[in-house]
């Protein structure tokens, strides 16, 4: 683990000219470093068996990964651009449409899980992106969301990391 930039103990600036692209996160594997968060959770994922067993099914985990993708890159540009009319939009308005939108896909996929009846990443990174919004109410509306999340969030493994996890500033 690398202490974030902005710590003090951190080894970045260090570490930083030593990187493919210069940034994080960097996961090795063996002998290969794999850059970018995304392509490295979906190769962990394909890793683990939580990318789905066909070809069909991958490209629906990826439609969820990307949903969530979508919300979190327009959240993150919007805070620090420091847009609050935005922020306030976002939060009110694009957040409960899409959350909409994935309780209607989470329902004709037979409401358990997103992708084939199991547990997927997709079903993982739903449960990170809701977890981390200020406000759980925001999922009042949602009923199959919210039994998923709450499902995912007492998967065991699951629920040790997030009462474990080291505390950071984002």
């Amino acid at each position: 683990r690398i202490a974030p930039p902005w710590d003090a103990a951190t080894t970045w600036p260090t570490l930083k000219p030593t990187t493919p692209f210069g940034q994080l996160p960097l996961l090795k594997w063996d002998d290969e470093v794999i850059c970018q968060s995304m392509a490295c959770a979906r190769f962990i994922a394909r890793e683990v068996g939580l990318a789905g067993t066909s070809s069909m099914e991958s490209a629906q985990v990826d439609e969820i990964i990307d949903v969530i993708q979508d919300l979190i890159n327009a959240g993150v540009k919007l805070f620090f651009a420091k847009d609050e009319a935005g922020m306030k939009n976002h939060a009110e308005v694009t957040v409960p449409t899409a959350l909409g939108q994935l309780e209607k896909k989470l329902a004709s996929r037979g409401g358990q899980y997103f992708v084939g009846n199991n547990f997927t990443w997709a079903d993982l990174h739903t449960f990170m992106y809701v977890n981390d919004l200020p406000s759980k109410s925001v999922l009042d509306g949602f009923p199959k969301l919210a039994n998923l999340v709450e499902r995912v969030a007492n998967i065991p493994n699951i629920k040790k990391w997030v009462e474990t996890r080291p505390v950071t500033n984002m």
